[in-house]
């Protein structure tokens, strides 16, 4: 991979990581303590924040994987057993945060929506549970498609 690509996706990385600190120290507390007063049910605020600030987690954890699998790739050792490590965490980081998106989704669709009468918010939310499972099953595929090339590699360093 071009030496370029790696600095822009870690530039990037980066930035995804500073936005994501930002929202959860300023913007989850924020929103989870307004959506749960505008429905009336002020005791949401704290769930719903603990669980925004968790799901933000699952996703900082999915980017420091990335950073560790760009510098295998930087090294040349992607095709190694370590790499695996790292992409079943990226997995479990988005098994996590769909449950998590999931859990609010239902809490927004039948506790907070009603009073709200907000049917785009949960129509949102519902795209967000949509987008982190979908995440979840391209990882899989990723993590299949490493698989067979770390077999190809190992295979032709034989024939080598």
């Amino acid at each position: 991979m071009p030496r370029v690509t790696i600095i822009l996706l870690r530039t990037l990385t980066v930035l995804l990581a500073a936005g994501a600190l930002f929202a959860q120290v300023r913007l989850v507390p924020i929103i989870a303590a307004g959506l749960a007063d505008d429905a009336g049910r002020p005791e949401w605020a704290v769930p719903l924040a603990v669980a925004g600030i968790l799901a933000i987690a699952c996703g900082e954890t999915v980017l420091v994987a990335l950073w560790i699998l760009l510098s295998q790739v930087r090294r040349g050792s992607i095709f190694t057993p370590r790499a695996f490590g790292w992409v079943d965490t990226m997995i479990a980081a988005g098994v996590v945060a769909t449950a998590l998106t999931l859990a609010v989704t239902a809490l927004v669709a039948l506790v907070l929506e009603p009073p709200l009468d907000a049917p785009g918010l949960v129509v949102m939310a519902g795209g967000l549970v949509v987008l982190s499972a979908t995440f979840v099953l391209l990882m899989v595929v990723m993590r299949g498609l490493l698989r067979t090339a770390t077999a190809m590699q190992a295979e032709l360093a034989e024939v080598v």
